[in-house]
């Protein structure tokens, strides 16, 4: 318990900084002189989306194999179709759309949990095992984010994109990331947390990279 309030702290701690200066992506009056540039900013958000893209495509994976082994079927489906649909250059529609599908697969897979009628075969357990090491990774994957964010942080705040007229709405996946992570992050490691309680009372193996997440 003491590990896993540590972790979200520190995950926590990841972010806090990147969100509270999301206002320096206001643009000023007059254009500023010095800085970095757009083609600056916009290289630390390619960054930065596919170290976020990657994270997604290891949750969304891992929720699939999950969502599997529970019956729910056709969201499987749902979730490998959109993992396989994202990267490089994903927008922050493309973003958001994932992460409302991670979102209600949470949901649903933690519904299966709780209902008693839910009853996993060897090969669900398997399945079920295999998506919880992958759900770690990916929430680890989140929590490496600090150094992009960071840069991308520092790139926006030069005067030259500041200052640049439409600059903003260029960067407007870089910004999701950076307001939305936190409060992803936190649900993602409560559905974690529930998984791995339930696999410990069935019988199911539970992966280090679960653990390591927790």
């Amino acid at each position: 318990m003491i590990k896993r309030k540590l972790l979200a702290l520190a995950v926590t701690a990841l972010f806090v900084a990147p969100t509270v200066s999301v206002a320096q992506f206001k643009l000023p009056s007059l254009p500023g002189t010095g800085g970095a540039s757009t083609s600056d900013a916009a290289a630390q958000q390619d960054q930065l989306v596919n170290a976020y893209v990657g994270a997604d495509k290891e949750v969304l994976t891992a929720q699939a194999k999950m969502a599997d082994a529970v019956g729910l079927k056709d969201r499987a489906s749902q979730l490998q179709a959109t993992s396989d649909a994202l990267g490089a250059g994903a927008t922050k529609e493309s973003l958001e759309q994932s992460e409302t599908m991670q979102s209600e697969a949470s949901q649903e897979i933690q519904a299966k949990l709780k209902d008693g009628n839910t009853k996993l075969d060897a090969a669900g357990k398997k399945k079920f095992s295999e998506g919880l090491g992958s759900l770690g990774k990916g929430i680890l994957k989140y929590a490496n984010l600090k150094g992009p964010i960071a840069n991308f942080q520092s790139a926006v705040s030069g005067g030259g994109v500041a200052g640049a007229l439409g600059a903003a709405s260029k960067l407007n996946a870089g910004r999701y990331i950076v307001t939305s992570t936190p409060g992803h992050v936190k649900n993602l490691s409560n559905t974690l947390s529930n998984a791995v309680n339930y696999a410990k009372s069935n019988d199911i193996p539970v992966p280090a990279d679960a653990t390591a997440a927790l």
